[in-house]
């Protein structure tokens, strides 16, 4: 496929790659995933950028590990991330880091929640763990919203309505770990 990750819409051409090797027309996986064709356009073309919720569920219904839809090197024996190899990926939540491996159980991810930003709302399939690495967020699950500060974690089902967004005026950092429930 050509590109590579560091190109801004990455992450667009390789759903509209997955879906176009799947034979889906863009009405088709937006049935699976719950999104307007209008949606998928413009996050395959790049104009709109996905919320990690979005590509958790792209990611499932493609029956692909998170890292796999993002990333563009394959996990063999283990999966290694080096600090200095990090790549991040823009998403309407912010920067997204894949620290997981192309393994089907779970993926792992370092989010950067910019201050003041919008909190899009997510669910899909599996269950979400967060844990907060600096400042401050306020996730909100169903019509519960709960406030977590550095050190704190968070464990839910992510089947419901969900969404985080970031406290005060500096960016909040989190690790997010969400496991997939795929059928092979």
């Amino acid at each position: 496929m050509p590109g590579h990750p560091s190109d801004e819409n990455w992450i667009g051409r390789r759903i509209a790659s997955l879906r176009r090797e799947r034979g889906w027309t863009l009405a088709a996986l937006g049935e699976r995933v719950g999104l307007s064709t209008t949606q998928l356009s413009r996050i395959e073309s790049g104009s709109r950028q996905s919320s990690v919720g979005t590509l958790i569920e792209l990611a499932r219904v493609f029956q692909v590990t998170l890292s796999e839809l993002v990333a563009e090197e394959p996990t063999l024996a283990f999966h290694l991330v080096r600090a200095a190899e990090q790549r991040r990926h823009g998403s309407a939540n912010g920067a997204m880091t894949p620290l997981s491996g192309n393994y089907p159980g779970i993926d792992a991810v370092l989010l950067t929640i910019p201050p003041a930003s919008d909190a899009p709302t997510a669910n899909h399939a599996g269950e979400e763990w967060l844990y907060i690495l600096d400042g401050s967020v306020e996730v909100t699950i169903g019509n519960d919203s709960v406030r977590l500060e550095t050190g704190d974690a968070l464990h839910f089902p992510s089947l419901n309505a969900h969404s985080v967004r970031a406290l005060g005026d500096e960016p909040a950092r989190a690790l997010l770990v969400s496991t997939t429930s795929r059928t092979h």
